[in-house]
């Protein structure tokens, strides 16, 4: 072996056993880095707006992790408590309606034309004759509020933990918005591309993830306090724990609030209460649902999001490996993923001797925040 590349398989292994020391110490503390590193890209416009009044990197800084403390902080608690009373009453209700009978009038619907032409029509793919909405119904809800159950109360088991991340959380947040510039930076500096290329492929990277957390995680957070308000108005028990169900499937594609409001519509509807029933599926699709095609060009380009069926896998497999962060932090490791892939093509495009792709023909100048502003 020629001692080049003996030194070269020296540094390297010494490289991977650093990387993976590295990791070790940074692992108990993964969760506050990357909801430090999430409000920071949240916050950043904030923090450059301030520019003009304050000259202080650090004051500045303070006062935006301040700023986050408040926002966040009161929500939160609220929001905590209120999953937890709201999941432990939902059986309750739930158990009163079976007990009193009225959820027995949603197999009526069977009667209905609409339900007796969908049954015609999905015939051949799925048989709905022997189909009872009552069970499916109880079943449902029951494993929903399960699970909230479940987690609220690891929450809660878990206080004095929580705490201390989330004072990480807010210690690492004041150095994310303070030197995100230059971590963004640095990132740029190691692209083995030249300078040009690799500011388009950070600026890519920068809009697919703002795309995301502003074009998905703050719309969806709005939908699910509409959805939330809507219940509460309609009378319908526990508007804050569906609040959250259905921003939660907001975030994801092609599901989204209307699998909440509509079922809930049309038990209004079967047990007595049309007026409602409609009004609620009205209001949640016109106002709800639509607010989505509303905000979201505002908020973020739609151009820069990713495509829809990696976003869906990257938020359902967040959550399952990373749980509530992975929501956040799914699409932004996806992001990440392509990202790289596109350097290692770009990379091969130019060792083929080829014209670089169109999207990199015209670079654009390179950026000055971590994350562009919101256009507000």
């Amino acid at each position: 072996m020629k001692r080049e590349y003996f030194r070269l398989f020296i540094f390297a292994g010494v490289t991977i056993l650093a990387g993976y020391l590295f990791y070790r110490m940074l692992k108990p503390f993964l969760v506050s880095l990357c909801w430090g590193a999430i409000f920071g890209i949240v916050f950043y416009p904030v923090y450059e707006k301030l520019r003009r009044w304050i000259k202080s990197d650090s004051w500045r800084a303070v006062l935006v992790t301040f700023l986050v403390l408040i926002v966040i902080i009161g929500p939160i608690t609220y929001l905590g408590i209120s999953l937890v009373q709201e999941a432990i009453s939902l059986f309750d209700t739930f158990s009163d309606w079976v007990a009193s009978g009225k959820l027995t009038a949603l197999n009526d619907i069977k009667n209905t034309y609409v339900y007796q032409m969908l049954q015609t029509r999905l015939s051949p793919y799925i048989d709905l004759s022997h189909l009872d909405i009552q069970v499916m119904l109880e079943d449902g809800v029951k494993k929903v509020s399960s699970f909230a159950l479940t987690q609220a109360t690891k929450v809660l088991t878990n206080t004095g933990k929580l705490l201390f991340q989330f004072v990480l959380m807010i210690f690492f947040l004041f150095y994310f918005i303070r030197d995100g510039k230059a971590l963004f930076d640095r990132i740029r500096e190691v692209i083995p591309l030249p300078p040009e290329k690799a500011a388009v492929v950070v600026a890519n990277l920068k809009k697919v993830i703002q795309s995301n957390v502003y074009g998905g995680l703050v719309v969806a957070l709005l939908q699910g306090l509409l959805g939330g308000i809507l219940f509460l108005i309609m009378g319908l028990p526990s508007p804050v724990f569906w609040g959250a169900v259905m921003a939660f499937l907001a975030l994801l594609p092609v599901i989204g609030p209307f699998i909440i409001y509509i079922p809930a519509g049309i038990i209004l509807i079967a047990t007595g209460s049309p007026v409602k029933g409609v009004l609620l599926i009205a209001i949640g699709s016109i106002v709800v649902s639509q607010i989505d095609n509303f905000l979201r060009p505002i908020l973020a380009s739609r151009e820069t999001g990713m495509h829809t069926m990696l976003l869906f896998v990257s938020i359902m497999g967040g959550a399952a490996v990373f749980g509530l962060l992975g929501i956040v932090l799914g699409p932004v490791i996806a992001a990440v993923f392509v990202t790289i892939f596109d350097i290692f093509r770009l990379k091969l495009t130019e060792s083929n001797g080829d014209p670089p792709p169109a999207a990199i023909d015209t670079p654009p100048s390179p950026p000055e925040s971590p994350v562009e502003s919101n256009g507000h």
